[in-house]
């Protein structure tokens, strides 16, 4: 790996334009003059290269990507206007936009914390004995592990839309079939969050327990448990974040919560309604994102 770096460097090196664009000179001692007596070379910040990399590649893509010109990118300002301020056809004026807002809007959401908090807590459930099972440290046996982690991956590559699409089928349109899509999207999560974690533990207090005499469950209990706690809170925390924000897409495939409420006022084109959704909506995302960082930082 060193030779082929040296070897890069080196090539680099040769070009001047290279040169330039990967490293710079800084002074670090002048005279009295003000002229350089010692200088050192220091590799450039990537960011602006990383930045024009992808904006060309970007760029690249819009040759093979069909663009419709049928879109009316002036109707975006007007359809925004339109969010908040009422409609004579929907809410009509002031005081049904508040009263939509307070008396629905704020209702759903609170459904869609209870929901999307049922649906973590069945989700962790489930996948606690799994990601025990898939840890290799914990069980020495091949015949155990690979075959819980193969199960658990192969249900991981479900995309939380289609297991939405899924539950919709069992539970029809309802928060039912949202429950069942963040349920399974979460014990993935956590599951490969969990392992992967445990994996990284000091086994040391764990096998003088088994030395002796502890079972297998009660030397994870005693030595492992103890080492994953803050992690695994803070994986808790994160995965409830993801799932109140994929309760908004769930509703457009009729997965309850509000986001069903949001695709229903955009099907009807109420934007005042859609408006009036956002609001709360935003304060949720952003409350619970000033939460969730609070406590991860108290955890960890």
């Amino acid at each position: 790996m060193e030779k082929k770096n040296s070897k890069i460097d080196s090539f680099i090196r040769q070009h001047k334009f290279l040169y330039r664009l990967f490293y710079k000179t800084v002074v670090v001692e002048e005279d009295k003059n003000g002229e350089p007596i010692k200088t050192i070379e220091k590799h450039r910040s990537m960011a602006l290269v990383y930045f024009a990399f992808v904006a060309l590649i970007f760029g690249l893509s819009l040759l093979f990507i069909p663009i419709n010109s049928n879109i009316q990118f002036d109707q975006f300002g007007k359809i925004f206007s339109q969010l908040f301020v009422p409609s004579k056809w929907s809410l009509k004026d002031y005081a049904g936009f508040y009263n939509y807002l307070f008396n629905v809007a704020v209702p759903r959401i609170w459904d869609t914390i209870c929901m999307v908090g049922l649906a973590t807590a069945f989700g962790v459930a489930i996948s606690v004995p799994f990601y025990i099972l898939a840890s290799s440290n914990v069980v020495k046996h091949k015949a155990i592990f690979m075959p819980v982690r193969l199960f658990a991956n192969l249900v991981r590559t479900i995309p939380t839309f289609v297991l939405a699409i899924i539950g919709a089928i069992f539970y029809g349109y309802s928060d039912t079939a949202g429950v069942f899509a963040m349920t399974i999207f979460t014990a993935g999560v956590i599951f490969k969050l969990m392992y992967e974690y445990i994996e990284t533990c000091d086994m040391n207090p764990f096998e003088v327990a088994i030395s002796n005499g502890a079972t297998r469950y009660q030397a994870y209990r005693l030595s492992i448990a103890p080492q994953i706690k803050p992690m695994f809170i803070s994986n808790i925390i994160y995965t409830f974040e993801i799932n109140i924000r994929a309760s908004v897409v769930l509703g457009f495939v009729g997965a309850g919560g509000i986001g069903q409420l949001l695709s229903d006022a955009i099907d009807q084109t109420n934007y005042d309604k859609v408006g009036a959704i956002l609001i709360p909506l935003f304060i949720l995302v952003l409350a619970l994102q000033l939460i969730s960082s609070y406590l991860r930082r108290k955890i960890n």
